[in-house]
């Protein structure tokens, strides 16, 4: 490798000249390149020239067999889906060495394809084919007469996710037992294969690290039974039907868990959280979007010490007062904004924090904008009808009914289209194919708070300390939907306290109190410098998201202008509709 440069990279000089040939293969072709040389670049070159055509859909047939050489250790083609089958069964004999092979979401490819490379490459370590429908059990078992597969013999990572014709038996009898050192496995959206038997054998049987049984609807709680040996390190239920008693008890025998992904888990509540806090001390990655988590939840996740990223976005049982209890957790066991001792643990080294619109069941259905209405299921009538029989008096489904429509705006005339003023967003609500039995059983919402900020503090005081926090760590804070948490102060203290930030979302907001007229946060001015203080601190800064849907926008598009923030790739800016972009500020921006 040439001086300076880690083994597998791409130096900066080569990696321009590859940029510069991959635009002429892509406008010129076989016109202006010759396509016999290409097998003459070096290992990382061809890598990295492959990798640009891919990503632009540019790679076909008259490419593809002079990359296709016997130093290719790595071949990614996902998405390739316009190459020709007779081509991809060359790769098993062009490509003796290969390691790593990609065809995720190749349609095309087949069992023969697969089995011949599988045949032909004994270094295979990960062979990825999710989303490849033709796969079937056949892929992975020897053609008669022949040795078994010595691809197998030393994979490491599999992934056959939405693969629908693997069954049950193709997968326990070939590849489990054909790969006896299978550490990863990827088998999200085969609903059909994975029952509780299978799902058991594979947490606690065959020693995996990492194992993703997402969209796998008829796993249930009976497949985490507790039982000893468990070396998950990383652990993918999202969208199942699985509670707390699962969680509970895989949690007890997996000591080793590091990644834990619960998305969309409806019956998941703050039990679980509680229960990896206390077991799976070497949890670095917690997601638990859209859960039942309540506030609750947020004071187990300062406990894990190891904890790197959290994801709770769109917990609507949560309320935005989670930011306190995360800015709680202090490094020096001293409680910043009250200024007394605490018994509070070490933070946690957080990189990223995503708590986008955490309790959003309350955005913009309150009589003030800032405290919500009360909804129907808040003073407990929901609890007092499920007791008894439910009828057509005592259900809550027409209380919520009537509810609603004093939420919403009101209707405009026929063929006329309403006033800017009236477009709010109306609530919002889950919908779900179990029917109303589900909802009635469920413990009602508690009503969430939009204004985080208490009599006496300013709005943002528990978000400057969270930054002040985390500052050593953080560089991903996305709280978008989270409205009164942000002004002039805390955009200063996130461009003091994060200089490493590189994603950064925003809900700006105006304050509404007691019935008054709307009144901003911060002046323009204010809010101007401090969004400039953050382009001119935070260097790395690649994604920037601004809400400034309920405030005028003009405060945070001139900040954007260059010179600020030089390192942005991508910039979403929600003005008001009101008032939308103009094209001055927009040229500026440009």
């Amino acid at each position: 490798h040439p001086c300076g440069s880690a083994p597998g990279a791409v130096p900066p000089l080569v990696r321009l000249c590859v940029q510069k040939l991959a635009q002429n293969l892509i406008k010129y072709g076989p016109k202006k390149v010759r396509l016999a040389r290409l097998s003459g670049l070096p290992r990382y070159a061809l890598e990295a020239l492959l990798e640009i055509l891919v990503a632009r859909n540019a790679l076909n047939d008259n490419v593809l067999p002079h990359v296709l050489t016997r130093q290719t250790s790595s071949l990614c083609l996902q998405g390739a889906s316009q190459l020709r089958r007779c081509l991809l069964n060359t790769i098993g004999r062009s490509c003796p060495n290969l390691q790593v092979l990609d065809l995720r979401s190749c349609q095309q490819v087949d069992n023969r394809i697969v089995r011949d490379v599988l045949q032909h490459c004994e270094r295979l370590k990960a062979l990825r084919l999710e989303g490849c429908p033709k796969i079937s059990d056949s892929a992975f078992a020897p053609a008669l007469w022949r040795p078994p597969l010595a691809g197998l013999l030393g994979l490491e990572e599999l992934s056959i996710g939405k693969c629908g014709q693997v069954t049950a038996e193709g997968l326990m009898g070939y590849v489990m037992k054909g790969a006896p050192f299978l550490k990863s496995l990827c088998l999200a959206f085969c609903r059909l294969m994975i029952t509780d038997e299978v799902a058991s054998e594979l947490l606690y049987s065959f020693g995996l690290e990492s194992l993703d049984l997402s969209f796998c609807a008829q796993i249930t709680d009976a497949s985490f039974n507790a039982r000893s040996g468990a070396m998950l390190r990383e652990l993918h239920i999202a969208n199942t039907q699985v509670s707390d008693v699962a969680v509970e008890n895989f949690a007890s025998c997996a000591p080793h868990l590091q990644v834990f992904n619960a998305s969309g888990v409806m019956r998941l509540t703050d039990r679980s959280v509680a229960a990896l806090a206390d077991s799976c001390k070497l949890l670095r990655s917690l997601c638990v979007c859209h859960t039942q988590i309540t506030d609750t939840a947020f004071e187990a996740m300062i406990r894990c010490a190891n904890l790197e990223r959290i994801d709770a976005s769109w917990c609507l049982r949560s309320t935005p007062k989670a930011l306190k209890i995360l800015a709680s957790a202090s490094s020096t066991g001293q409680d910043s904004y009250a200024g007394s001792p605490c018994d509070h643990q070490q933070a946690p080294p957080l990189c990223e924090l995503n708590l986008e619109h955490l309790g959003a069941i309350s955005l913009e259905i309150g009589g003030d904008g800032v405290a919500p209405a009360e909804a129907p299921g808040s003073p407990g009538n929901w609890k007092r009808t499920v007791k008894g029989p439910i009828s057509s008096t005592s259900s809550p489904i027409p209380s919520l009914l009537n509810w609603l429509p004093s939420r919403l705006p009101p209707e405009p005339p026929s063929m006329s289209l309403p006033p800017p003023a009236q477009l709010i967003s109306p609530p919002l609500a889950r919908a779900r194919t179990t029917g109303d039995d589900y909802l009635l059983n469920m413990d009602p919402l508690p009503p969430s708070a939009v204004d985080v900020s208490s009599p006496g503090q300013s709005p943002s005081v528990f978000l400057k300390q969270l930054v002040s926090t985390y500052a050593s760590s953080l560089q991903r804070l996305l709280l978008d939907g989270i409205r009164n948490a942000v002004d002039a102060e805390a955009l200063h203290a996130i461009a003091s306290n994060c200089p490493a930030l590189q994603q950064l979302a925003l809900t700006f907001s105006a304050t509404v109190r007691n019935g008054s007229p709307a009144t901003l946060q911060g002046n323009d001015a204010a809010l101007e410098g401090g969004l400039r203080a953050i382009g001119a601190s935070c260097n790395s800064l690649t994604s920037l998201s601004l809400d400034s849907t309920a405030r005028p926008h003009r405060a945070l598009s001139a900040p954007l202008a260059p010179p600020s923030f030089g390192a942005l790739r991508s910039l979403s800016l929600a003005c008001s509709r009101a008032g939308g972009l103009l094209d001055g500020e927009l040229e500026m921006i440009l």
